[in-house]
């Protein structure tokens, strides 16, 4: 099962994600029952929220089994749309296997979405096991490396802005900002950013950010390394080519 954390001031906008999340993970279609079960919602909230999901068509009844539903047409169209959106994927392929070859290690496109970044594409290397990293995987900006990179372009305005939503929904990261600020104030210097430990505890991240005309950080571009703790000599090998890379991608922006 699973609950709502606390007491809503929105339930059915809730209760709908849990259903949309709980389909989305399924790997076959469920029936009304089943999905009250898992999600803990009553029978008689799931039965309107379900018709009414199904009216927008964000979900559907599946004909593989009886008063069955999973997700519907109307998110995969919402997807799409968004997906096209990043201009940048096209120009992305191209470049990436060039690094891919050149450092031979799996390399990601992540955008900013509001107070997160995502995974939008990658590439990977066929010498590396593969990496628990997902196209719509998505992390706080101050915490991956792709992250880093881009916040490190932002104006003191927006950082401080940031970091003021962080605290409001995590207070403990207030003693962690000292060394935060250090890792942008670092990034942005160099011009890349490194972390260990965002997606696994034997997993290294670099990345670089991609400028817009304006120099404003639209995107940034990373390479996944397997290891030990990355040092500062390989950090510095690793960021000649993905540098480069990233102002390949900044010079196709328009």
């Amino acid at each position: 099962m699973v609950p709502i954390k606390e007491k809503s001031k929105a339930p059915a906008i809730d209760s709908s994600v849990l259903i949309l999340d709980l389909l989305a993970s399924s790997a076959y279609p469920l029936a009304l029952s089943e999905i009250c079960e898992q999600t803990g919602i009553a029978a008689a909230s799931g039965h309107r929220i379900i018709n009414a999901l199904l009216d927008h068509q964000l979900v559907a009844l599946d004909p593989s089994r009886k008063k069955s539903y999973c997700i519907g047409s109307r998110i995969f169209q919402i997807a799409s749309t968004i997906y096209n959106k990043q201009s940048i994927i096209p120009f992305f392929y191209p470049i990436a296997e060039i690094l891919k070859n050149e450092i031979h290690k799996s390399i990601f496109l992540c955008v900013p979405v509001g107070n997160k970044v995502v995974v939008v594409s990658k590439v990977e290397s066929s010498l590396n096991n593969a990496f628990n990293i997902h196209i719509g995987q998505t992390m706080p900006l101050h915490q991956a490396a792709a992250g880093k990179a881009i916040l490190s372009m932002r104006s003191d305005d927006f950082q401080r802005s940031y970091f003021k939503g962080e605290e409001r929904t995590n207070p403990a990261i207030e003693q962690s900002l000292p060394q935060i600020g250090d890792d942008l104030s670092r990034a942005k210097r160099l011009g890349y950013a490194v972390t260990h430990g965002e997606i696994d505890s034997q997993v290294s991240c670099i990345a670089a950010p991609i400028l817009n005309l304006r120099n404003e950080p639209v995107a940034a571009i990373s390479a996944a390394i397997n290891g030990e703790l990355l040092n500062a000599q390989d950090a510095r090998t690793y960021s000649k080519n993905l540098v480069q890379a990233a102002r390949q991608l900044s010079s196709r922006i328009v």
